[in-house]
């Protein structure tokens, strides 16, 4: 039997008629095309696309307070020894009264594993979706150590990027960064197994943004890319691969500060930056493979 659209290649699977909603049957080819076209004509009657010029908007706020997760204690019971180990040397060294010195060095980021990093930082970007990053900075700050971010074109955390210092010897930070990595996994697999509805929704926005933006922002960009970056990683996107998501972080500066630009100059780059973003992202789609996530 030949596709039902291109009467050409032979049919391969069957999709929902738009007109009516009998089956069609159609080449994979076809079927990719219909998809684009669904989504977007979806986008186009989202709100999001009519976003005023100069309005930022965070695509991630999402999430309780996480109070008594699993995940939080899975940290916390892990990091147990570590904590014990502190007291004990405070102890021993005679300064239990005395203050924690402020974290001063830096655990090196080649050390985690290359899905979990983006510009030199670690991506935590799950735990921020499931909503527990803020218990999981206050648990790194309970033993000494510090989650720090960054602030890129007035959006702080961008990226959900941190670099971990601590003051502590070297095997510590080792051990706390391997054990937070693996709650980062974890709070992967429950976005995709648990809570599929606010992974699609992080998703959606942020390809929404992306297509139909008028200006952004770099500090914007990052923040959007990384949230597409975990979607590719789990193999949601069509149109675009992690490396690629990676590579276009990669060549964000996080080190400019357009703030003290002229408004005129920075609504310019702003607009030049979201008319290529716009291109880039045009046929980008979520795939078969997030549409069929439980819901």
């Amino acid at each position: 039997m030949k596709c039902e659209i291109c009467k050409e290649k032979d049919a391969e699977t069957a999709i929902a008629d738009r007109g009516n909603g009998e089956e069609l049957y159609v080449c994979k080819e076809c079927a990719r095309k219909e998809r684009v076209k669904r989504q977007k004509a979806r986008e186009r009657t989202r709100k999001v696309s009519g976003l005023p010029p100069g309005v930022e908007m965070s695509i991630t706020e999402i999430g309780g307070n996480g109070d008594g997760s699993p995940v939080i204690g899975a940290i916390m019971n892990a990091l147990n020894d570590i904590v014990g180990e502190f007291d004990r040397r405070r102890q021993e060294s005679g300064k239990g009264g005395r203050e924690r010195k402020a974290p001063t060095k830096t655990f090196p980021s080649d050390r985690v594993p290359g899905e979990f990093r983006i510009h030199g930082m670690m991506q935590l970007e799950g735990l921020y979706l499931i909503g527990e990053i803020e218990q999981v900075k206050r648990a790194a700050a309970a033993i000494g150590m510090e989650l720090r971010g960054i602030s890129l074109s007035g959006v702080g955390d961008a990226g959900h990027a941190y670099s971990l210092h601590y003051c502590g010897s070297p095997e510590q930070a080792r051990r706390f960064a391997r054990d937070l990595i693996a709650q980062e996994r974890n709070a992967r697999a429950r976005l995709a197994d648990e809570m599929p509805r606010v992974l699609a929704d992080a998703l959606g926005r942020a390809l929404a943004l992306l297509k139909n933006c008028r200006l952004l922002s770099s500090g914007e960009l990052f923040d959007l890319l990384s949230t597409l970056r975990l979607g590719a990683a789990e193999r949601l996107l069509d149109g675009i691969t992690a490396g690629e998501l990676t590579s276009m972080i990669d060549e964000i500066d996080i080190a400019a500060d357009d703030g003290e630009l002229p408004a005129e100059e920075r609504d310019r780059i702003d607009g030049e930056r979201a008319d290529a973003t716009n291109a880039r992202f045009e046929d980008v789609v979520l795939n078969e493979r997030a549409e069929e996530l439980p819901e």
